[in-house]
């Protein structure tokens, strides 16, 4: 089963083809200690490809 909707803590730099590069950039920064990332989440490549 695919997820179409990966919030930030789920996102790591080995998702970057299903997030782009800047999910995949806030998906890191939200691990990182003292650095704030305000929640939030990314659609997938492959939601994108099955609604288009």
């Amino acid at each position: 089963m695919n997820s179409y909707v990966l919030s930030f803590q789920e996102i790591d730099k080995t998702k970057l083809s299903m997030v782009g590069g800047k999910g995949a950039n806030l998906g890191e920064l939200s691990r990182l200690m003292g650095i704030l990332v305000p929640e939030g989440f990314c659609v997938t490549t492959e939601a994108y490809k099955k609604i288009t």
